[in-house]
């Protein structure tokens, strides 16, 4: 009882964590106009300031996993928090867009060992029937918590500079530094392997055919709904002339439904002892809710009632591939699990990424309209499906 009290503080810490983690990486997108406009900074530079962040984050986050599964997890998580703090305070003084590009380079360092952090913080504290649940939960509070964060920071540029704000952010990182420092931990009896590289470490999880699998499905269905929910949502709406705040609502729906659907999908999965069917089922009917966020009309209903409920559904059963990250820690030894947790997490984040420019691919001079082009997201759904024929069930009593 006394373990699973003190894991649970471990792993809340860390679930704020993911959150600050998060926040930062969406907040210069927040902030991009005053930021272009103080820093006298034009709309490339400004980009490629904001881009930082994720060169940072892809880059380390294989190594961040590698540092996880090697040390106690309280050194590993103070040293990101603190880097994200640091991070905030360069910022917050910055007066020139390599500065900021710098400071924001240095926060995607930080937050790169979040995410894998909760899962492996998860995974050495409760059982395996816990780590669907609370890893889903930590997915619950930072879609949640992350919302009212950045609504707080559309309110609070009122009436302060995106400079104090980051300063904010900063005093909020040392808190959470000392934090992770004093309570964030291993237990005494978690095994790591310190006479193994990373180079090894890497080969080993390539190596497994099944961590490559989840990791590619993951990738195709995770990462394609992120994609929608975070960039091809807009195009969709605008071709139904949907007013800027309801477009955003719609896509808030999305998040709202993953943050339900992920603990929710992870508790019916253990009661049916079953990842693969969870999977199949619910990647099924997520892309069947996808087709008609995408191709359904919009009714002439005011509240937008319909294609709300379709995309809060769309984020509730496309949440069900969140599943593939357990498989991966089930399937994984302790001394390779951060390593191979974090190869799925950049498989979702590049093909995310990638996927906001794919479907350009596709747009001609005869066929320019979203439906003709966006036809690429439900498709590598499908291939998810599919790709969960060849991956064996792994859950265990």
């Amino acid at each position: 009882m006394q373990k699973t009290i003190y894991g649970s503080i471990v792993w809340f810490i860390v679930t704020l964590f993911v959150v600050y983690s998060f926040c930062l990486n969406t907040a210069a997108a927040v902030f991009s106009e005053p930021i272009k406009t103080s820093l006298q900074a034009s709309n490339l530079g400004v980009s490629i300031a904001v881009g930082a962040f994720i060169v940072g984050f892809a880059l380390m986050q294989i190594p961040a996993g590698y540092l996880l599964d090697k040390y106690n997890a309280r050194f590993v998580v103070s040293s990101g928090v603190l880097l994200l703090a640091i991070g905030n305070i360069i910022i917050s003084f910055a007066n020139n867009i390599i500065l900021f590009s710098i400071a924001n380079l240095i926060q995607g360092i930080g937050a790169s060992f979040a995410f894998i952090a909760a899962g492996i913080v998860i995974s050495q504290w409760f059982s395996l029937k816990l780590f669907p649940i609370l890893f889903g939960l930590t997915q619950t509070l930072s879609c949640i918590l992350a919302a009212i964060i950045h609504y707080i920071f559309s309110v609070e540029l009122a009436t302060h500079t995106w400079n104090e704000i980051y300063q904010m952010l900063a005093i909020f990182g040392a808190i959470l530094f000392f934090l992770t420092l004093v309570l964030v931990k291993s237990p005494v009896n978690s095994k790591r392997s310190k006479n193994v590289s990373l180079k090894q470490s890497l080969m080993r999880v390539l190596k497994n055919k099944q961590v490559i699998l989840c990791a590619l499905a993951a990738t195709t269905s995770f990462g394609s709904l992120l994609a929608y929910a975070s960039f091809w949502y807009l195009n969709v709406q605008k071709f139904y002339s949907v007013a800027m705040l309801d477009a955003v609502m719609i896509s808030g729906m999305i998040f709202i439904g993953i943050g339900i659907g992920t603990p929710i999908l992870g508790y019916i999965s253990n009661k049916l002892k079953s990842r693969k069917l969870i999977i199949h089922v619910t990647l099924c009917l997520g892309a069947m809710f996808l087709l008609m966020c995408l191709y359904l009309p919009h009714f002439q209903i005011q509240t937008l009632v319909i294609i709300k409920i379709i995309s809060l559904l769309t984020g509730f059963f496309l949440s069900g591939s969140m599943l593939f990250y357990t498989v991966v820690s089930e399937i994984s030894s302790d001394n390779t699990r951060g390593v191979a947790l974090s190869v799925t997490n950049t498989g979702v984040f590049l093909f995310n990424t990638i996927m906001m420019f794919i479907p350009y691919v596709f747009i001609t001079a005869i066929s320019s309209m979203f439906f003709t082009y966006l036809w690429i997201l439900p498709l590598f759904v499908i291939i998810s499906i599919l790709l969960n024929y060849f991956i064996k069930e792994s859950y265990a009593d």
